[in-house]
């Protein structure tokens, strides 16, 4: 399971019924977002705090969103920014790639292309990560593929690594962590690099 909460997003719509949509959207997906219809009070926030992403509609009337978008990006360069516009052309897409925004989203949207959104932004990053006992069950699983596809008991993998079968058993059920010794050992009796062994997870 993808680990989000640490992930701040700033939610700014002079809508209050979209960023209310919008703020409910986000935490059901485990993000931390606030929301703000007023850009200015958005801008403030964002010099009080660091947010990763942010959600800026295009049009609103204290302030157009490519001017939010690169004050945003003035504060903080990291700020991932996301357009939301109910009015979609090339030129207003052009314009605010041009002042920093990563991501053009169009209103209506589906919940889950905006969320695919926000997820993009994040893993381009390298913010979303995967919990502890997912990942150990899934590095687990990928030994037992690995072992079982070259017709491999865990006494043949165990006299290859110099680890029990014991040790060895645990590591696959996901019960325990392999630490990257252990893994280099595994990973180098199936011939392959221990990024190769962990790619994709």
């Amino acid at each position: 399971m993808a680990v989000r909460h640490h992930i701040k997003v700033l939610v700014i719509d002079d809508d209050p019924a979209i960023c209310k949509t919008v703020g409910t959207l986000l935490e059901e997906h485990g993000y931390a977002p606030r929301t703000h219809t007023n850009p200015e009070d958005a801008i403030d926030s964002a010099k009080k705090e660091s947010f990763q992403i942010a959600l800026v509609d295009l049009r609103m009337p204290v302030m157009e969103g490519v001017d939010v978008v690169e004050k945003l990006k003035e504060i903080d360069d990291r700020t991932s920014c996301i357009v939301m516009t109910a009015y979609p052309d090339l030129d207003s897409a052009t314009e605010t790639m041009r002042r920093g925004s990563c991501d053009y989203i169009t209103k209506p949207f589906k919940k889950e292309d905006l969320v695919a959104a926000v997820d993009r932004a994040c893993q381009k990053m390298g913010i979303i990560y995967t919990n502890e006992h997912e990942l150990n069950r899934l590095i687990g699983q990928r030994i037992r593929q690995q072992r079982l596809s070259r017709n491999l008991t865990l006494r043949q993998l165990s006299d290859r690594t110099d680890l029990t079968t014991s040790q060895l058993s645990q590591v696959e059920l996901g019960k325990n962590a392999a630490s990257i010794w252990a893994l280099a050992r595994i990973s180098n009796s199936f011939g392959l690099q221990v990024s190769e062994l962990l790619k994709g997870l």
